[in-house]
């Protein structure tokens, strides 16, 4: 058997280079791989395309369109489970890392940040007079929303007093 050339300390692109089709079975030390899915999804006025970890968790994603396609770099949004992997990868090689936060503050300034959001879109449609723009504002609050609500409810569902997806709470529950 020949011997295989080791891929230690190479990156992915020389790595690959050097391995070929036979990647998937190597040891890329002391690179990780995260195995996973890109999601296109249909959208108001594009494409969202999103990857996710291998138990569909976004890691990242952005809303792509036809203008985007002449451009190599566009927002990206990034997302807690690709941040806490990251977060990871840097203890684990020792660089620097932002300082430890108190989840359960951090947890209280998520929730007012999200109550800050739901209340400027219910602004963008409350409107004296409806027109065609806050039609279409309508149209994609109620997509983004939706989507936002599953993706709250499948994350938190084993919470007490959190109900699953497309279920309410009760008043006296939460």
């Amino acid at each position: 058997m020949a011997h295989e050339p080791s891929l230690f300390g190479k990156t992915f692109d020389q790595q690959l280079e050097v391995a070929g089709d036979t990647i998937a079975d190597r040891d890329i030390s002391p690179n990780r791989r995260i195995p996973g899915e890109i999601v296109f999804e249909p959208v108001l006025n594009g494409v969202r395309v999103t990857a996710r970890d291998k138990d569909h968790r976004v890691l990242w994603g952005f809303i792509g369109s036809e203008g985007m396609l002449r451009h190599t770099h566009y927002p990206v949004g990034v997302y807690e489970t690709l941040r806490t992997l990251l977060s990871e990868e840097l203890k684990k090689h020792n660089l620097p890392t932002s300082e430890e936060v108190d989840p359960l503050q951090a947890a209280k300034q998520a929730m007012s940040a999200l109550r800050d959001t739901i209340d400027k879109l219910r602004d963008a449609i409350t409107v004296k007079k409806v027109s065609k723009a806050t039609m279409e504002r309508a149209k994609a609050i109620v997509s983004i929303a939706n989507d936002a609500n599953r993706m709250i409810c499948l994350e938190t569902s084993s919470f007490k007093g959190v109900k699953g997806q497309g279920e309410q709470a009760d008043a006296g529950d939460v």
